[in-house]
């Protein structure tokens, strides 16, 4: 018999190492495991440019339909990744639906809030990795062009459209310590989805990266008992 096939899909200008502590703790549990890595990312800002939401999701598309018709199939999205794992079980036979900080809503005044209190708190703590922190985050602001992020946006739109559909086992995780994305984001799905077979936990000390948050630990464990109750 084949063994199960997850997909695990990272974020917005990420990589696979987004979700790597998660891939790793699934592939010892013998679990078949792809990390595709989305058209555009860890290239030049100028092929970045290029790349549409199509490109995207027909990339994970194309992951997905190489699984082995006998195989379940688990979609683990994270960030934008979770907006492309929603879109995905419109379009395939999926098995069970974890989300990982999925990004409904992104700029709120609880994330500006959460986002300035961090800062505070490293300020106070050690100024010169706030400099650090901050050189890199303008570098990677300039370096992810205008035009992804409306291609990003529109994923969301799109996904947002279809979360009132969603019927199938879903899990739901999200740090209350995001800087990113706000948790309301995970609240919204869990009371939207149309499933009764859902979970939604929230990390009370994780910020937005939970696969290597303090919490981290807490997240493979659920998200590994929940996939082998559905498998």
């Amino acid at each position: 018999m084949s063994r199960d096939h997850c997909v695990l899909i990272h974020g917005f200008t990420g990589n696979p190492a987004e979700v790597l502590p998660l891939a790793e703790a699934l592939e010892k549990r013998e679990y078949d495991v792809t990390v595709p890595l989305l058209p555009g990312h860890n290239h030049t800002k100028d092929r970045m440019r290029k790349v549409t939401a199509s490109e995207w999701i027909d990339a994970v598309a194309g992951v997905i339909e190489e699984s082995h018709s006998s195989q379940r199939l688990h979609l683990v999205g994270f960030s934008m990744g979770a907006m492309i794992a929603v879109l995905m079980t419109m379009r395939y036979n999926v098995s069970t639906l974890v989300l990982l900080s999925p990004a409904v809503y992104t700029i709120t005044p609880n994330v500006i809030a959460t986002r300035t209190r961090k800062t505070i708190q490293l300020i106070q703590q050690n100024p010169e990795l706030l400099k650090r922190r901050f050189h890199n985050n303008m570098t990677s602001i300039r370096a992810t062009p205008l035009y992804n992020v409306f291609q990003f946006q529109k994923i969301v739109r799109e996904a947002r459209k279809v979360v009132c559909q969603l019927d199938l086992p879903i899990c739901i995780i999200h740090g209350l310590e995001d800087e990113i994305v706000d948790p309301a984001s995970a609240r919204w799905i869990y009371e939207t989805v149309l499933s009764t077979q859902k979970e939604i936990h929230l990390l009370t000390s994780s910020g937005h990266l939970v696969c290597h948050d303090g919490q981290a630990d807490v997240l493979i464990q659920t998200v590994t008992q929940f996939l082998d109750k559905h498998s």
